[in-house]
C-alpha cells in the first residue's frame, strides 16, 4: 500500500552581530590642595629676680653703722683695752720690783701714763667683701597655644567620555521552510 508522505524541512535563520568595543576616555585632573598653618600664640613672661644687697659691713667700715653695730664694736674694743691695760700694769709692777735699775721707775711710769693716747676706732675693718650680694633668678614662664592648620581640598570631577561602538547586525543565513510530498510504501 502506497501512501503519500509530507516532508517538511526548516532552516533556521542565522543572525550575525558585530559589536566593537566602545571608546572609554577618562581624565582625572588633580584636585586643589591648600594648607595654611597660622603661627602659634606664644607668651613669655620673665618675672624679675630678687636682688638682695647687704651693705651693713660697708657702712660700719665708714663709721656709719647703726647704733647697735657701733656699740658692739666699741664694747669689743673696750674688752681688748682692759686686757691690754692689765698686761701693762703687770709689766709696770715688774719694773717697779726691779730695784737694781737706776732711775725713778715711778716718775717714768707716771710720764708714760699721761703721754699715751687712747685710740678708739668707731669703725669696722674695710675689705672687698663687705658688701654681700645675693641674686635669686626666677625661671621664664612660657605659655604656648597651638593652632590647628587649615587644610582645604577641592575635588576636581573626573571627565568621562564614552563613545559606544556601532552595532552591526546582518543575516548570515535566511530562514526557510521546504515542504514536499513523496510516496511512501508501508510494506516496503
Amino acid at each position: 500500500m502506497e501512501f503519500l508522505r509530507l516532508s517538511i524541512r526548516t532552516t533556521p535563520a542565522r543572525l550575525g552581530i558585530e559589536s566593537p568595543r566602545g571608546q572609554f576616555d577618562m581624565k582625572s585632573p588633580r584636585g586643589e590642595y591648600e594648607m595654611s598653618s597660622p603661627p602659634a600664640d606664644m607668651q613669655i613672661r620673665q618675672p624679675r629676680g630678687d636682688l638682695q644687697i647687704d651693705a651693713s659691713a660697708s657702712y660700719l667700715a665708714y663709721a656709719m653703722g647703726g647704733v647697735f653695730e657701733t656699740s658692739d664694736l666699741m664694747a669689743d674694743q673696750a674688752e681688748q683695752r682692759i686686757f691690754e691695760n692689765i698686761g701693762k700694769i703687770a709689766q709696770e709692777g715688774e719694773r717697779m720690783k726691779q730695784i737694781s735699775n737706776k732711775g725713778n721707775a715711778v716718775a717714768e711710769i707716771a710720764s708714760q701714763a699721761f703721754s699715751g693716747k687712747e685710740n678708739w676706732k668707731p669703725y669696722g675693718p674695710a675689705g672687698l667683701y663687705n658688701v654681700k650680694i645675693a641674686y635669686t633668678a626666677h625661671p621664664a614662664e612660657i605659655e604656648t597655644t597651638p593652632r590647628k592648620p587649615n587644610i582645604e581640598y577641592h575635588v576636581a570631577k573626573p571627565e568621562i567620555n564614552y563613545t559606544p561602538g556601532k552595532v552591526k547586525t546582518y543575516i548570515e543565513q535566511m530562514n526557510s521552510i521546504r515542504m514536499w510530498v513523496s510516496s511512501y510504501d508501508l510494506y516496503a
